[in-house]
């Protein structure tokens, strides 16, 4: 049976802020809100609760995973390093829905890097994620809460058409504004390369690139 938690999307609860993150510290799925869409988290640590996210949204194995972070020391941890070319666009779109690849740290799983050895990592600006990673104080994955191959969710009787009573726990903010998802940027080779076109349209992240 799902566990749905109705929280304040503006103003989140502390307590049930604290029951959600429960949730994740038990290994379970966590459906959440994010600025984009509803995502699916689990602990990044918890090699288990990845295989079952994977296996939840029926996704390949060889595709890599995304990951929110709550601020540049959570992000750090996750990395091998800090390319000059994302300074820029983390300073003008972060917090914000723009997803950059990082070269991978040597804590990542490997599940969730693949074979690419690189992280995909943002800073939410949604209060309810953003609250969600404080607490838990270690990064969360934040692959859309949908089967593989479907639209991504952006209300929770959405997310329980794809999931049923299969997913741990849904925090329900409300209904996600209309969304293109989030841009997806590799600078992982100090270079830059716009790999998904998303809510922040690639001509401003190629002039803020270009600025710099």
């Amino acid at each position: 049976m799902t566990t749905i938690i109705h929280i304040n999307p503006r103003e989140p609860e502390t307590q049930l802020i604290e029951q959600s993150v429960a949730c994740v510290r038990e290994g379970r799925v966590l459906a959440y809100p994010t600025e984009t869409f509803y995502g699916l988290g689990v602990d990044v640590m918890n090699e288990k609760a990845i295989k079952r996210l994977y296996d939840l949204k029926r996704r390949d194995p060889s595709l890599p995973v995304a990951v929110l972070v709550a601020d540049m020391p959570m992000l750090e941890g996750c990395v091998a390093r800090v390319p000059e070319a994302a300074r820029p666009l983390m300073r003008a779109f972060w917090p914000g829905p723009l997803t950059i690849l990082f070269p991978a740290g040597p804590t990542i799983s490997k599940s969730l890097t693949t074979n690419t050895g690189k992280i995909g990592l943002r800073i939410s600006s949604h209060p309810v994620a953003t609250a969600i990673l404080r607490e838990f104080a270690r990064p969360l994955t934040t692959t859309s809460a949908n089967l593989s191959g479907f639209p991504p969710s952006c209300h929770v009787k959405h997310i329980q058409k794809y999931f049923g009573d299969r997913l741990d726990c849904i925090v329900d903010g409300g209904e996600c504004p209309p969304s293109r998802g989030s841009t997806v940027v590799d600078v992982a080779d100090d270079t830059m390369a716009i790999i998904r076109d998303g809510a922040i349209p690639a001509d401003k992240i190629i002039r803020c690139f270009q600025a710099h």
